[in-house]
């Protein structure tokens, strides 16, 4: 077993009313651990003596090749501990244990397309940057959905590496509006969608994170299209 580490917060950003993006560093002072994109941790409450009382896993947000300092989580307030991560101020003490997962970037896939609901963006988001930013050469397409563009909270910031990234394909999905200017789609995931973006399905891997409905919708559509989902798709709850 992995012991806890006492990480503090640094920053906690509240993009959207039930959404916040927050940033750990160790307390110590010491380094990051080593963790590979798409890998998780549990993050603990801690007891005056410095005792595990409530633990639940997230997630980390950022990529390892710029992950030397804190690490990211993106966590929406539902649930004891994603509530205490929301309200937590600069200085909060949380332990850390991990990292553990396989929820990791396959390097040889000639293109990977991430399929994200909401906060289940968080492990694409670390898997998307460090293969951009390690140069890996590889065909990247994001299909990322919310009900609302508040709820896109990295929605900026894919927006601009698609324009710096010729590799890297950003589809943002609406389902309940459609902003004024807004540059994506305005419904739910589905067939049409796919091929409007992907022309041969069959290169390359498929992964999703996000609530169970999504998922299931997900495998369907894929299915439809007659990729076999047992060896082509990878997934992860949260």
């Amino acid at each position: 077993m992995q012991n806890i580490r006492k990480f503090k917060v640094v920053k906690n950003d509240h993009p959207a009313d039930n959404l916040c993006r927050v940033y750990l560093a160790p307390d110590d002072g010491e380094p990051v651990f080593e963790f590979k994109p798409g890998q998780f941790v549990m993050i603990h409450e801690l007891d005056a003596q410095g005792n595990s009382v409530y633990k639940k896993s997230y997630s980390i947000a950022n990529a390892p090749c710029e992950a030397k300092e804190n690490i990211e989580l993106g966590v929406k307030a539902q649930g004891k501990m994603s509530q205490m991560l929301f309200d937590a101020k600069v200085g909060d003490v949380f332990g850390v244990q991990g990292p553990f997962g396989v929820f990791t970037l396959n390097s040889d896939a000639k293109r990977v397309v991430f399929l994200a609901g909401g906060v289940g963006m968080s492990p694409f988001r670390s898997l998307i940057r460090e293969s951009l930013m390690t140069k890996l050469s590889q065909e990247i397409v994001l299909f990322y959905s919310a009900p609302y563009l508040k709820d896109l909270i990295y929605h900026d910031e894919f927006m601009e590496l698609a324009e710096k990234y010729s590799e890297f394909k950003y589809i943002p999905i609406c389902t309940r509006e459609c902003p004024e200017k807004f540059i994506g789609e305005c419904k739910r995931f589905g067939d049409e969608m796919l091929i409007k973006y992907i022309s041969d399905l069959s290169i390359g891997e498929y992964m999703m994170c996000g609530p169970e409905s999504f998922m299931e919708s997900v495998r369907t559509v894929l299915q439809n299209h007659g990729i076999d989902v047992a060896t082509k798709l990878r997934f992860e709850r949260y």
